[in-house]
């Protein structure tokens, strides 16, 4: 009877979710907080959590990934696995366990009556058509440039500039995915968002930068 109504409980949440964002596609296991949104053409897969985090249209996030306290642009592209928005522990404290600085966590005793340390979690910003490799981990606060790269299995806890790859524990940057030219002009292009009949016209263009900047160049 109890797994039967867990059943019930997950299709009632799913068929909200789907009235909510009639535009999107959600996967069995999707949770979003009330205080989030997803924007059109999205898609969530399976057990993926959006938890006060806003999806750009034409994103998605594969399963197992979880986002929190998040701004995520348009057309970026979120692996398996994902973690974003890292929370830390003080470590000026003898402990950094909870049980001795901050009685509203969820947990069952304490050591304090008292919340001695705020652990609010800074905002992280991913910026418009960036690539996260499957169970890389983003601490919270941190800012990921415009066409960035996240390679899979890093732990990014320094700001990553536009259009650079980066890999490894912590993630440092590799090389970026273009000449600076092209970067500094892409950026100015803010091509993300032009309207969709335009992106469609332009689509065949994306696989040489080159011909889609003289084409976004052009003067009107």
């Amino acid at each position: 009877m109890i797994p039967l109504l867990g059943t019930l409980k997950a299709a009632v949440r799913l068929r909200q979710l789907r009235r909510r964002f009639p535009l999107s596609v959600f996967h069995p296991g999707s949770v979003v907080s009330q205080d989030s949104n997803v924007g059109n053409y999205s898609v969530l897969f399976a057990n993926v959590g959006l938890e006060s985090a806003n999806l750009g249209a034409y994103s998605y996030v594969q399963s197992g990934s979880l986002l929190t306290n998040v701004e995520v642009g348009p057309f970026c592209s979120i692996a398996g696995g994902v973690i974003v928005g890292l929370a830390s522990h003080p470590m000026h404290l003898v402990s950094t366990s909870p049980v001795f600085y901050d009685c509203e966590q969820p947990l069952p005793r304490f050591f304090t009556r008292e919340r001695l340390v705020t652990t609010h979690l800074p905002r992280t910003i991913i910026n418009a058509d960036v690539w996260i490799g499957q169970n890389a981990m983003i601490k919270a606060g941190i800012n990921i440039g415009v066409g960035a790269v996240v390679g899979a299995g890093a732990i990014v806890t320094r700001d990553v500039p536009p259009y650079t790859i980066v890999t490894g524990i912590p993630a440092r940057p590799t090389r970026t995915r273009f000449s600076q030219d092209i970067c500094r002009r892409l950026l100015e292009s803010r091509w993300w968002e032009r309207s969709d009949a335009e992106l469609e016209r332009l689509a065949e263009l994306f696989a040489v930068p080159d011909r889609l900047l003289a084409a976004l160049e052009r003067p009107k």
